[in-house]
């Protein structure tokens, strides 16, 4: 009872506050953004301490505030997110004290992560007489940190007779990062052969005149090293002398050694990789792609997409099920999510079909049919004639919210408050912060809450952190605003919300780099073009202010798309995310997926842009379960036919 009397009151607070109250944090937040800070927490003090603490939060991350109040923010609010960066700014604060003491006990069970805590720190372990930790910290934090100059200076004051291994290793790891300000203050505290190595490197990477020479004058020892090997290649990749950028690499690539850090390879390697695919250069493509010396584990998907591409190479170009089926399995075992598992076993149990290994495959297709909200478990589903499961049609409401364990978490009513306050954004980073810590059902209880305010877009991002962790909330992973008509669209409501959804993850004011906005994405130069062709009044303001006229304009230059390229989902979704020029050359360059003769799963994975086949199978995949939610029944899973367009 205590849980949902405490809820009651705070939404019943939100509901009945005095108007000056209600709008107090947005007055607040607006002076903060200002930088006008002791306004901004006397106006936020009238909405309460949660309010004020909001603010004072922010304050402290733009580096407004003294060692103490870090302190004491850090110790009240340890749940709250953004501590890293709290911690990082904090350690500036610290380093204007003297206080050893003080300074040790703020670092108990972690490390400095700036250049001004780990002088602070080091100065402290010296006046308290721990010169082993003193020089510990030195050693780790002079060749792994970032250091502002005067940051540098104080380190070397501290120790001025700082080992020269040190100074290569940081002048090192600088280049490898492309700081080549900070490894140019470098150069006078390392000798002439590195001094040698460095510039030719810093030259490469300012694009300068007289890299040649610079090259030629590196002494022997350094001439064969990985990091001028990688700096050579990222000039001439910036040429796009893309031929000889792949000699480059392919002559590095044997053993991971010639390539120093294989991960800074990595992204262009597959591009190039996919560069040859499409030029029919199947075996050269392979082995670029399979010679990346990366190593499973840490988080990084550069190993997972490169043993994907690999093995997709081998088995569809070099018709090698057997080695194609090495790269699946090793991609299978370096993934967690079912997006990247399903792709993995999808594959795998091609690659086993193909090498006549028919009930090895069926155990693999079946196991990433089980992943129906992956583009590649549809698949599976598909190739074995499986119906849509179920599940995803369940729309059951989870245990009240207003009695859950978060209920009475501060992280809770500060979302709360900034959802009141307009601030969606920063609720967003509050709310998806809480759902870290919950269990399944809590994570159902707060995606069930966010739709509840009318939060779609918040619901959605807790349902893909849940599902990053195998928990499938189909409530909040498929939601269906009322943003979206259920009449009236030219296109299908199932089509308009599988875009939105991917677009703008039903975030009414998004806007992306490029300039795209609102729930459908609309770039200002097309809206116009299509409110035009409508006969409707536009301004760029409607595009975010008006989520109506955007699904208007966004639905309508969809239609224009359907009906350029038909049903077929592949184009059409290309067309929309690249622009309908760019599927229209892929038909000449890859075949018309349309066609019964072109394969679409391999043309989908032909697309060039990571960004955009990535889009067709979010959209399609989505779309799939749409079609079924709104319909209220499921029926055979068909995705080719989605895809393909009949």
């Amino acid at each position: 009872m205590l849980k949902i009397g405490l809820s009651l009151a705070f939404m019943l607070s939100m509901a009945t506050a005095p108007l000056y109250a209600q709008e107090a944090l947005t007055k607040a937040l607006q002076l903060g953004a200002a930088g006008v800070w002791p306004e901004a927490l006397a106006q936020a003090e009238l909405e309460g301490p949660i309010a004020r603490d909001i603010v004072e939060w922010q304050r402290l991350r733009a580096g407004q505030g003294t060692a103490a109040e870090y302190e004491d923010f850090l110790r009240r609010r340890a749940d709250w997110p953004g501590m890293p960066l709290l911690h990082e700014k904090g350690e500036k604060a610290l380093a204007e004290t003297t206080d050893a003491g003080r300074i040790i006990a703020y670092f108990a069970g972690r490390s400095p992560e700036t250049g001004a805590g780990s002088v602070a720190l080091i100065g402290a372990f010296l006046t308290t007489d721990q010169k082993d930790a003193a020089l510990a910290e030195a050693r780790r934090a002079w060749v792994n940190l970032p250091f502002a100059p005067e940051d540098e200076a104080a380190m070397l004051l501290l120790f001025p007779e700082m080992p020269v291994e040190r100074h290569e290793q940081r002048l090192e790891r600088l280049l490898w990062d492309g700081d080549l300000t900070g490894a140019k203050r470098m150069l006078g505290r390392v000798g002439k052969d590195w001094q040698a190595l460095a510039a030719a490197m810093i030259a490469l990477g300012e694009q300068a005149d007289g890299v040649d020479g610079l090259i030629a004058a590196v002494p022997e020892q350094f001439k064969d090293h990985p990091g001028l090997a990688h700096a050579r290649f990222d000039w001439r990749m910036r040429k796009d002398l893309y031929d000889e950028s792949i000699d480059l690499i392919l002559s590095r690539s044997p053993d991971a050694a010639g390539l120093g850090r294989p991960e800074v390879w990595a992204e262009r390697r597959a591009l190039l990789a996919r560069r040859l695919l499409r030029q029919g250069e199947g075996e050269k493509a392979y082995q670029l792609a399979a010679s990346h010396g990366l190593q499973p584990g840490g988080g990084a998907s550069a190993y997972a997409d490169l043993e994907f591409l690999a093995g997709f190479i081998a088995l569809r170009r070099l018709d090698n099920p057997e080695r194609a089926l090495q790269h699946f399995v090793h991609l299978e075992g370096s993934v967690q999510t079912d997006i990247s598992r399903s792709r993995a076993l999808y594959w795998k149990g091609r690659a086993l079909e193909a090498a006549g290994k028919g009930q090895e495959a069926l155990a693999a297709f079946t196991t990433a049919a089980s992943m129906q909200t992956a583009y590649y478990g549809q698949l599976a589903a598909e190739h074995l004639g499986l119906p849509l499961d179920k599940g995803l049609l369940d729309d059951s409401a989870p245990p009240d919210w207003r009695n859950a364990d978060f209920v009475s978490s501060s992280v809770l009513e500060a979302g709360l408050l900034l959802i009141r306050a307009g601030d969606r954004t920063l609720a967003k980073r509050f709310l998806l912060h809480l759902a870290e810590s919950q269990p399944k059902q809590g994570l159902e209880q707060l995606a069930d809450m966010a739709l509840r305010v009318g939060e779609p877009h918040i619901a959605l991002l807790i349902a893909k952190q849940a599902a990053e962790r195998g928990f499938i909330l189909p409530r909040a992973y498929y939601p269906a605003p009322e943003m979206i008509p259920t009449d009236g669209l030219p296109v299908s409501r199932a089509l308009a919300l599988a875009i939105s959804r991917r677009e703008s993850e039903f975030d009414p004011r998004a806007q992306s780099h490029a300039g795209a906005r609102g729930l459908m994405q609309v770039m200002p130069a097309t809206g116009e073009k299509v409110a035009k062709r409508l006969s409707v009044a536009f301004k760029t303001a409607d595009l975010t202010e008006d989520p109506a006229k955007n699904v208007t304009l966004g639905s309508a230059y969809l239609a224009e798309m359907v009906e350029e390229f038909g049903p077929s989902v592949a184009l059409v979704a290309s067309g929309y995310n690249a622009g309908p020029g760019r599927p229209r050359r892929w038909i000449e360059e890859f075949g018309d997926p349309r066609r019964a003769d072109v394969d679409i799963v391999d043309w989908v994975e032909m697309i060039p842009f990571n960004e955009t086949r990535t889009y067709v199978m979010r959209v399609s995949e989505s779309l799939v379960i749409y079609r079924a939610r709104l319909k209220g029944q499921v029926g055979p899973v068909s995705l080719r036919a989605e895809l393909k367009g009949g």
